[in-house]
């Protein structure tokens, strides 16, 4: 051992300085001990993954024959993630003595130490760099991979895409989350089949992936951002997705441009391709960095608009047509902003993207029974005010709790109050609006659905949900004329109909014109909602109309 310790202690440092499990650096490392003890050949055995094992010749190879030999083998532990097992054979017409034998074995022992803690760093290097759910990398590795092309002189030949699939939420409510898990990887695999080798793709979380190409494959990349087909067996059944994204891609110019630059670009892209684009391709440029900040500005003001009550109520009158009176109204919602009144189309989509719109709904609420009490307190007698609450609300359990409360809390008869909900296509959402309904109608509120007619769930919702309202959605109501056989004319009289059989009230929204309301009339719907009787009005112009009720 004296003689050859010096031997053993540089080959374990030329081992231990690679910093990772290298059979290259272990052949030239072992090749003067094997010498130095007459070895034929030796070989290490590492385990892989799902229980198989690899193994490399480090001295000698496999042509080399045993016959009588001395055989040396140890194994290493088997909980260091698989068991390492180190084989010498001794060279013909030389024989190990005990001492060399000792001296084989401390030697094998040691390697195999080094070996499991160098693959086993290894391992756990590679979960750094690996997104554990697709098997492709993450950001980590993204990362990595920029900065050496950075380093290289290379990122210029290279655009980055990052893609956010529309609808995988979809995926999950029809396969469920085990299956929808399975459908992520095979996706990521279709990405990482479909890229060369010196291109990358990335999984920086959720539904979202980051793919690194060269600028001459762009082509390539609006195909798979066109969408991606799979197949999936669930229960015995074979479901097809075809999963398509929204893409914001940054074409890099600039060759020491660094990632979280290059990462903070795509940010803005796919935001500007998710909430204003029409295609679902946004290419960087700093016209796109400057809507995205206006954009967060403005749903950062949104907070401070509320807390300034800069958000107030008009009153968009019912009118029942047998007598030209007011029945009813709806209560909608403006925002002041910096002496600018603004109007919902320009902040509800935004604000029902961003989970803000809960909240105006609740203050939409509280301001309406504030005004509602105003109107009590001054004589007058009220009419039923309907206020819209958005599907953003579904899976809070404590929705019908919080309407009550609030409602409660200004001593307002909940008849008075009548909550609008928007159909859905979902049928989980579906489930979890009916829960919401049955607590209504157990508190003695009543339910109109927003925009019926224009969803695919129609009437799934109709027979499932026992509502006391249809609003007719205004798409409906423009495209009515006195022609009977008119196709439009045709389905919403069966709507009509229909919900008169079930006794479902019917309200039109959007009536503006004489020939609208005649021809509503003349299928038996009474219940008018629009600019012929009366635009929105503020809380007090709406007071001087509860004093009088009916149109002249």
């Amino acid at each position: 051992m004296n003689e050859n310790f010096k031997l053993i202690k540089q080959a374990y440092e030329k081992i231990a300085n690679a910093g990772k499990f290298d059979p290259e650096v272990m052949r030239k490392a072992v090749r003067p001990l094997a010498e130095a003890y007459g070895a034929s050949v030796i070989t290490i055995k590492v385990p892989l993954k799902f229980s198989e094992c690899q193994l490399h010749y480090i001295y000698g190879d496999e042509n080399v024959v045993i016959n009588g030999n001395q055989v040396i083998t140890c194994e290493g532990d088997p909980n260091a993630g698989g068991k390492t097992v180190i084989t010498w054979v001794c060279g013909e017409g030389h024989t190990w003595s005990e001492e060399d034998i000792d001296d084989i074995n401390y030697i094998c022992k040691t390697a195999c130490a080094l070996s499991e803690k160098l693959r086993l760093g290894a391992m756990a290097n590679s979960y750094f760099y690996m997104d554990t759910i697709t098997g492709v990398s993450n950001i980590n590795g993204l990362s990595r991979f920029a900065e050496q092309l950075i380093r290289r002189g290379k990122s210029t030949e290279y655009g980055f895409a990052f893609l956010n699939i529309v609808g995988f939420n979809y995926v999950n409510k029809k396969v469920g989350f085990k299956a929808g898990t399975k459908v992520m990887k095979m996706y990521a695999s279709k990405l990482k089949e479909q890229l060369a080798k010196d291109e990358m793709v990335a999984r920086p979380g959720g539904d979202n992936f980051v793919i690194a190409f060269k600028k001459e494959n762009i082509e390539k990349i609006k195909k798979i951002v066109e969408g991606i087909s799979l197949r999936i067996r669930v229960n015995s059944s074979t479901i097809k997705f075809s999963l398509s994204a929204r893409t914001g891609i940054y074409m890099v110019t600039k060759p020491d441009k660094p990632f979280d630059k290059i990462m903070s670009y795509l940010s803005n892209s796919i935001n500007y391709a998710k909430n204003y684009a029409r295609e679902n391709i946004v290419y960087y440029n700093k016209d796109v960095e400057h809507k995205v900040i206006e954009y967060r500005e403005f749903c950062q003001k949104f907070r401070t608009g509320i807390d300034k009550q800069e958000f107030f109520v008009v009153y968009q009158p019912k009118v029942f047509t047998k007598n030209n009176t007011l029945y009813g109204a709806e209560a909608l919602v403006r925002w002041n902003n910096d002496g600018r009144v603004i109007y919902p189309g320009e902040f509800v989509e935004i604000f029902e993207k961003e989970h803000l719109i809960s909240d105006l709904d609740f203050y939409v609420l509280e301001h309406t029974c504030i005004d509602m009490r105003r109107w009590l307190d001054s004589g007058l007698k009220p009419v039923k005010v309907s206020v819209n609450f958005s599907n953003d609300h579904l899976g809070d359990e404590d929705l019908v709790k919080r309407i009550t409360e609030i409602v409660d809390r200004y001593h307002i008869e909940h008849s008075l109050i009548e909550i609008e909900m928007t159909e859905t296509v979902d049928v989980n959402e579906i489930n979890q609006l009916l829960s919401y309904v049955d607590g209504l109608h157990k508190n003695g509120f009543t339910v109109a659905i927003d925009d019926f007619g224009i969803g695919y769930s129609s009437l799934l919702m109709l027979q499932t949900i026992s509502v006391d309202v249809l609003k007719i959605d205004k798409a409906f109501i423009a495209e009515v004329t006195n022609d009977h056989l008119k196709r439009e004319n045709v389905i919403l009289r069966h709507i009509i109909n229909m919900a008169e059989d079930l006794g479902v009230e019917i309200v039109a929204e959007g009536v503006e014109t004489d020939d609208q309301r005649d021809n509503l009339t003349s299928m038996n719907c009474h219940r008018i909602q629009g600019y012929f009787y009366d635009k929105p009005l503020m809380s007090d112009d709406f007071c001087k109309r509860l004093a009088v009720k009916t149109y002249q």
